[in-house]
């Protein structure tokens, strides 16, 4: 599985920065949210609290799964800029279970 960014911008306002990217994955199925937080927090060698993925979608038909992220300079920005839904979203599966 490898992530192939299509844009990253900087966004100085809002002190973060955006990706939209690609990840084809011939082998498995789609990948999920905490999986590609990771490698997008590895491949840019950061903190992972400080990566929020907002979207991932699969092309029907395809192997092919489109995202946004966003990046933030500071882990307390990013906190109270996400809405609270992508929070949840963008946790290991065990802590969803226990934040319910």
């Amino acid at each position: 599985m490898k992530l192939v960014k299509t844009v990253d911008k900087y966004n100085p306002a809002l002190k973060r920065r955006e990706l939209v990217f690609f990840i084809d994955h011939v082998l498995s199925g789609t990948p999920r949210l905490y999986d590609v937080k990771k490698i997008i927090a590895q491949e840019c060698n950061i903190n992972e609290e400080k990566v929020y993925v907002l979207k991932l979608e699969t092309l029907t038909g395809t192997n092919r799964t489109t995202g946004i992220a966003e990046i933030y300079d500071q882990t307390e920005r990013g906190k109270a800029l996400v809405a609270e839904h992508i929070k949840k979203r963008n946790l290991p599966s065990r802590r969803k279970k226990e934040s319910k």
